[in-house]
């Protein structure tokens, strides 16, 4: 068990440096994982400028999802995998497909 906690502290002290030394950074929710002491974050903001910002500073590529229906209307998810200190880190945001309006 403490092999576990000790995986997840190292996660834990990512999280805590990452937003010490970017507090510039969009809100998000994290999660870490015990077993792979991953981290996993979802941006709140609607928005892949600000998973771009998680990006840069983080040194990973914005990659687009499939396009779906959710609650009527329809969203893209944006994800990005990279390692960050000796950290797995993988963030995601969906937002919504601004259709073009035709007159």
């Amino acid at each position: 068990m403490s092999t576990n906690r000790t995986v997840q502290l190292g996660a834990a002290m990512a999280l805590v440096e990452l937003l010490k030394e970017h507090p510039e950074l969009a809100a998000a929710g994290w999660s870490l994982d015990a077993v792979t002491g991953s981290l996993n974050g979802f941006v709140h903001e609607e928005s892949v400028t600000a998973l771009e910002a998680y990006a840069e500073v983080l040194g990973a590529e914005v990659t687009p999802g499939l396009s779906y229906v959710f609650d009527g209307r329809t969203v893209s998810p944006y994800r990005l995998s990279t390692v960050w200190r000796d950290v797995p880190v993988s963030m995601a945001v969906t937002v919504p497909v601004v259709e073009a309006v035709t007159a």
